[in-house]
């Protein structure tokens, strides 16, 4: 029995601007770390493309998904954006910091990383968050058990 497969986290797009490419990375490995100031940490693989991405960069969106988005779930967490466009056929805006912002999310973060760990195979990034929208009340998109619930 997998014990880690038991803690379940919301689901989010985290995503990022590098040089005018834009990219998104679904992740479940976010969570609070400080109240003031207000921080998220995230964690990504270091063998993401987003991982590359977020090297070159100061700041990242959190999108929030609701329960109704697992097909926005599976595109940003099935497909590489070295190789697709994952906005392609997605609504979404720019931030004044041109982060990309999803359509239709629960809640949105717009974080600039103060800091980021080595942590085996994953790299965490903190970000210090700026902008903080909640913006539907709707259930969000889980993960636990290796399965969006």
């Amino acid at each position: 029995m997998d014990a880690l497969g038991k803690i379940y986290n919301v689901t989010s797009v985290v995503t990022m601007n590098v040089d005018n490419k834009i990219n998104g990375i679904t992740v479940a490995w976010i969570t609070r770390v400080s109240i003031k100031p207000a921080m998220i940490a995230i964690s990504i693989g270091k063998k993401r493309y987003s991982y590359e991405l977020l090297e070159k960069t100061d700041r990242f969106g959190i999108c929030i998904l609701s329960k109704k988005q697992k097909d926005i779930a599976k595109l940003f967490g099935s497909k590489s954006g070295r190789i697709f466009n994952k906005f392609k056929n997605i609504e979404y805006e720019m931030t004044k910091n041109k982060i990309p912002k999803l359509k239709d999310i629960i809640a949105f973060f717009e974080c600039k990383i103060i800091n980021k760990t080595d942590a085996g195979d994953h790299v965490i990034y903190i970000g210090e968050i700026e902008t903080e929208e909640l913006l539907s009340f709707e259930k969000p998109l889980l993960y636990g058990e290796h399965a969006l619930i």
